[in-house]
């Protein structure tokens, strides 16, 4: 394992992650609304725990970069290519059966839904050809 390239890509990914979930929140809040202080199970936004809601982009990062350092031979093709293979792969993995959990569970507004498919659908492969690059440049 790269201990450089997996802390340079946890850091990278983790702020590009933030980033796209910042700019995915504000485009569902236009189209389909919702407060998500207000569905069930979620903690008050005063409670000190909340801050760590901020700390997940870069727990998803590091964890992916872990995992892209493991199997990053096995990806063929150029570094965008294997980035978004990669990417695709997480889509596909974590983020298609998370929704399919909380639609099928949960009574949760569509917004929801849409912005945790467009974080994956978007941030994944992003982070993915970030990875790449990394890899490729360091």
């Amino acid at each position: 394992m790269n201990a450089k390239k997996i802390l340079a890509g946890g850091f990278i990914g983790g702020i590009t992650l933030l980033i796209v979930n910042f700019v995915i929140s504000a485009f569902i809040m236009l189209v389909a609304p919702y407060d998500a202080l207000t569905l069930g199970g979620m903690r008050p936004a005063e409670d000190p725990l909340m801050l760590f809601f901020f700390a997940y982009p870069f727990v998803l990062s590091f964890a992916a970069a872990i995992i892209f350092d493991l199997v990053k031979d096995a990806l063929h093709g150029p570094p965008g290519s294997k980035g978004a293979v990669f990417g695709a792969a997480l889509f596909l993995i974590y983020t298609v059966p998370s929704v399919f959990i909380t639609f099928t569970s949960m009574d949760y507004p569509a917004g929801f839904y849409f912005e945790n498919l467009l974080f994956g659908a978007v941030g994944f492969p992003l982070i993915g050809a970030i990875y790449a690059l990394i890899w490729e440049q360091l």
